[in-house]
């Protein structure tokens, strides 16, 4: 169990970093591109989810590993 927690845990922090980095460059991008709002949280929706994504297939993926 204690290995799933930590497994967890570092694909969630590892998807904030790169979203916190995601948010900077895309804002960078979207003011100097006069880019609406809705394209900037559009792409960051999209990036979110990509994040819950991954994460989800590489926790399966590592529970089953663990499990067998």
């Amino acid at each position: 169990m204690k290995k799933i927690l930590v497994l967890v845990c570092y694909n969630l922090g590892l998807w904030g970093i790169l979203g916190f980095f995601a948010t900077l460059i895309l804002g960078f991008l979207s003011c100097c591109a006069n880019l609406s709002e809705n394209v900037f949280y559009g792409f960051l929706a999209f990036f979110a989810l990509t994040g819950i994504v991954a994460s989800a297939f590489c926790v399966s993926r590592g529970c089953k590993k663990i499990i067998e």
